[in-house]
C-alpha cells in the first residue's frame, strides 16, 4: 500500500485496490512471514539440524554476541557426545563371545 500505485475517490479518499492486488499482498505477506518464522526458529536454536550443520545460525553464538564462545563450547559437546554414543555401541558389541565357522557356502554362521 505504501509504495504501490493509489486510486482516489473524488472526495480524496484511496480506493480499495483490486481484489487481486488485495489478495496478492496477503500471499506475499504470508510467504516472507513463513521464512521470517523459520530463520527466526533457527536463530533462536528451536529446531537443530542433526549432526550441527545449522549452528553457526544461533543469533547469540555469532561473533560480537552474548556468547560468542557457545558455538565453539557447543561444537566440543557434540564432539564429546558423538564420541560418547560410539563408545556405548562398541560396547553393545561383544565380538569375543561369538564363535564364527564356515558353513558349507561362502557365508559365515554364528554357533
Amino acid at each position: 500500500m505504501t509504495y504501490g500505485i493509489k486510486v482516489y475517490t473524488k472526495s480524496g479518499n484511496m480506493h480499495v485496490p483490486p481484489m487481486d492486488v488485495y489478495l496478492q499482498r496477503i500471499v506475499d505477506a504470508w510467504k516472507s512471514l513463513d521464512e521470517f518464522i523459520g530463520i527466526s526458529f533457527k536463530g533462536c536454536a528451536v529446531t537443530t539440524v542433526p549432526g550441527g550443520s545449522g549452528d553457526h545460525l544461533i543469533h547469540c553464538f555469532k561473533t560480537n554476541s552474548e556468547v560468542s564462545s557457545g558455538f565453539d563450547a557447543l561444537k566440543k559437546a557434540r564432539a564429546e557426545r558423538s564420541l560418547e554414543e560410539l563408545e556405548d555401541l562398541i560396547k553393545k558389541v561383544d565380538l569375543s563371545e561369538e564363535e564364527y565357522q564356515e558353513d558349507s557356502g561362502s557365508a559365515l554362521t554364528f554357533v
